[in-house]
């Protein structure tokens, strides 16, 4: 299944999503928009980033030199954006790096 998504009035986004049946594991109903599924990836993206930064700063003096994190985004056929569970079957694979 193809989900469109429109980037801006000359861009279109297609992202091939399988179409899975059967009971929708989101408890809380939500589904995403399409137009909004880049805009939800950055927020995920940015939100693990942080999460992930401020990790490392409150590590204390023992904190490693370099740091690399790499997890992948996925989306569903409702356009929820997850985190995937193995990055090399997401949608979009974000590489993070710290240098110290």
């Amino acid at each position: 299944m193809l989900l469109e998504s429109r980037i801006d009035d000359r861009f279109t986004l297609l992202i091939d999503c399988e179409s899975q049946g059967g009971v929708d594991k989101n408890a809380a109903g939500a589904t995403g928009h399409p137009d909004r599924v880049l805009d939800n990836a950055v927020k995920i993206i940015r939100a693990a980033a942080e999460r992930l930064g401020e990790g490392l700063s409150t590590a204390g003096s023992a904190a490693p030199v370099t740091m690399e994190v790499e997890f992948g985004v996925t989306v569903n056929q409702n356009a929820v954006v997850a985190l995937a569970r193995n990055p090399t079957d997401a949608h979009i694979r974000v590489k993070l790096r710290w240098d110290g």
